[in-house]
């Protein structure tokens, strides 16, 4: 039952390889550099569509390139991170089965945001089969973690702390932003600026529904040295990184390409993108230090 467990979550993994593989290639091969042009909103509001023949034609200009910020970031990180999470796992690795539980805890947030979010592309499919992937990927490999001996084998130079202040000042971060525009959209009764063309603020409901109450439940059981605060946080802390690193992207690529985006603006998010990753490297690292020191 064991040998098949882990063959099921091999098999997701590659399968999860292939299609973001497959997703983010497809997006950057077709990608003309928009051809941006104005059009006004059900709710009145004047909004730049990216335009061109590329994926994220329809899409607004803000999405169009963030959602360019995670093709490349998915090259670049999460699909070397992947491969290195299925060798590991195949060598029955505890490090393995977490990078993949992050990596798919990742493909389960950001291709359920582009499905919902995004505007109808040649990609849906594929996007909606990373999503499924995703979710029941990290379904599977955190269910087959030994989570009560997690803080033993972790040991004490695990970043938990740290790790569970960084998740709680997330937490905050992502209220407020949140949580301000519904907010402020009530009380002006004006529509958010960020919801653009779009119907809904579906990224609004997934933070302020899910990723902010699981981040807050992760940094106290994660303080409290509690197993399951140990597997929540590692993910999130991952899928956070990758966020923080296509955001980047996507800001610097509009600064170049349509001159928005300040520069203050830019680095303050490669200042986010690079304390994110340093936190979710070191939780990664310390996983392989922890067990080593304890043979």
């Amino acid at each position: 039952m064991a040998h098949e467990g882990r063959t099921r979550i091999l098999v997701l993994s590659v399968i999860g390889l292939l299609l973001v593989s497959t997703a983010s290639v497809v997006g950057i091969v077709l990608d003309d550099g928009g051809d941006p042009y104005q059009v006004t909103s059900l709710r009145g509001q004047a909004v730049g569509i990216y335009g061109g023949h590329g994926l994220y034609r329809s899409d607004s200009v803000a999405k169009a390139v963030a959602f360019r910020g995670f093709d490349w970031a998915n090259l670049a990180v999460c699909v070397p991170l992947c491969v290195l999470g299925i060798l590991l796992y195949r060598r029955g690795r505890l490090r393995g089965q977490l990078i993949l539980a992050a990596v798919f805890t990742y493909l389960a947030y950001n291709y359920l945001i582009g499905v919902m979010g995004n505007a109808f592309n040649g990609m849906f499919l594929v996007w909606t089969a990373l999503f499924s992937t995703g979710a029941f990927g990290a379904a599977l490999t955190l269910a087959s973690i030994d989570t009560p001996s997690l803080p033993e084998r972790l040991g004490a130079r695990f970043p938990r702390k740290s790790l569970a202040v960084y998740m709680l000042v997330l937490a905050f971060a992502l209220l407020s932003q949140y949580l301000t525009q519904v907010l402020a959209a009530y009380a002006t009764g004006q529509p958010p600026a960020l919801l653009e063309t779009y119907t809904t603020l579906e990224l609004a409901a997934l933070e302020l529904g899910i990723m902010v109450p699981l981040h807050v439940v992760g940094a106290v059981l994660l303080w409290q040295r509690q197993a399951w605060g140990y597997l929540i946080a590692i993910p999130l802390a991952f899928a956070a990184a990758m966020t923080f690193l296509a955001l980047s992207v996507g800001q610097v690529l509009l600064h170049l390409s349509f001159a928005r985006e300040n520069v203050a603006g830019i680095v303050l998010m490669i200042a986010f993108a690079l304390v994110a990753s340093a936190l979710s490297f070191l939780a990664f690292q310390r996983v392989e230090i922890a067990l080593i020191e304890r043979q």
